[in-house]
């Protein structure tokens, strides 16, 4: 049982969000406490938001008041709705919040069951709810929930592996469900810095990811969409938004991502640049390209246009889970030295330099590696003439290095 906790000022938002699930049928209200109810027994999102809001003291100094968690049973759990009716009570007064007004709503928008509780961090005097080690505690209420509901242990990452997902597939229905799927399980993989290069991974999943602008009460944002194509790539589906898949898949977050990837990206930017040069030294056609480097478990995306141009190339390093389009190497790896090397003069320029690595010691290439790179830049600008002495501009630029001090004069 892995629980999800968030805090916010927004009271209106955490019940929007829940309440459009049960709009769109991907959600229902299993349990209230401490709330109202029509004469149904129901509830609806403007009552709710009714009464936690005259439940919300006037003064308080708690700047984010309103508790939001979600649970997520693991995948092989199989719960009604009474046992998590029964959960999501263990759990709220486990941690303190028995005797707030909560309200929990079960999601069925992904395969995976869960709920979400929307709950206050204040009580009805404005004192705050005590959330002193609240996420340990949290883990230590999860993981008695498992023992006493016999469920599988859960960690924080459990969601379908990349590599055992099937591609999206409009025929087997719930498009929603198989969209956060794949994006769950992509997200937990892979590293990428751009959307381009996200395109490039969901695109064995049959899926696209599309940046839209959006306009809410006269404010102008940006947003996330996402539909199903087909092997041709293009699209099968009416575009769906982020907010309808869940958490994590917005405009925001997609971009928190990529900054957290360009952290990341520069101790596996040797390998790939190692694996594709090894590769291309060797002067193979585009088949025998892609097929040496599936043998390295790297995919390989091309980018066309009509007339077969390359003017994109993203490297996917499955081993190691990421996707960097080839400028992310060096200019000497972009889209243009390729396309002239497939569809254009057929100059190699890669074979240029196989000799003069040859020569290095063991360890020494990675040590050299950014080195080298500069050098494919200035043969790609042909600033460098061909035939150049590889070993001694090392040479040089090693003694250059060893001996950048200022010489002193002798008096």
């Amino acid at each position: 049982m892995v629980a999800k906790i968030s805090s916010t000022a927004n009271l209106g938002g955490a019940l929007g969000y829940n309440f459009r699930k049960v709009v769109a049928r991907d959600a229902v209200v299993l349990l209230t406490s401490g709330l109202s109810l029509d004469r149904e027994g129901n509830t609806s999102l403007e009552r709710a938001l009714e009464d936690m809001s005259l439940l919300m003291p006037v003064m308080m100094r708690t700047k984010k008041p309103v508790f939001h968690v979600s649970l997520n049973p693991h995948p092989d759990d199989r719960l009604d709705d009474g046992q998590l009716a029964e959960i999501a009570e263990y759990y709220m007064r486990q941690l303190g919040y028995g005797n707030q007004p909560y309200i929990v709503f079960k999601h069925s928008d992904i395969e995976r069951e869960h709920i979400h509780i929307v709950s206050l961090r204040v009580d009805s005097d404005g004192h705050k709810i005590d959330d002193s080690f609240e996420r340990r505690r949290s883990k230590r209420i999860s993981n008695e929930i498992e023992r006493m509901w016999k469920l599988h242990p859960s960690d924080r990452n459990a969601v379908v592996p990349a590599d055992e997902l099937k591609v999206a597939d409009t025929g087997n229905g719930e498009i929603r469900k198989q969209i956060a799927a794949i994006l769950s399980a992509v997200l937990k993989k892979y590293d990428f810095q751009s959307l381009g290069e996200f395109n490039a991974i969901l695109a064995s999943y049959n899926i696209v990811a599309e940046e839209v602008k959006k306009e809410s009460r006269g404010r102008k944002y940006n947003g996330m969409v996402y539909s199903v194509t087909g092997a041709d790539g293009k699209k099968k589906t009416v575009p769906i938004d982020a907010g309808e898949l869940g958490r994590g898949y917005g405009y925001n977050a997609l971009r928190t991502r990529m900054a957290d990837s360009e952290k990341r990206f520069a101790g596996h930017r040797a390998y790939l640049r190692r694996a594709v040069r090894k590769t291309m030294s060797g002067s193979p056609d585009r088949d025998a390209f892609v097929r040496q480097l599936e043998k390295n478990d790297i995919s390989v995306v091309f980018r066309e246009n009509e007339s077969g141009r390359i003017y994109g190339i993203t490297f996917i390093d499955e081993r190691n889970g990421v996707a960097a389009n080839g400028s992310r190497l060096g200019k000497g790896y972009s889209a243009v030295v390729f396309n002239d090397y497939f569809n254009g003069s057929g100059h190699n320029p890669f074979a240029d330099m196989a000799e003069s690595r040859l020569a290095e010691r063991p360890g020494q290439e990675e040590r050299s590696d950014d080195m080298m790179a500069g050098i494919e830049d200035l043969l790609l600008d042909g600033t460098v003439p061909q035939g150049i002495d590889y070993k001694e501009m090392a040479f040089q630029k090693k003694m250059r290095k060893l001996h950048s001090g200022k010489i002193r004069r002798k008096k």
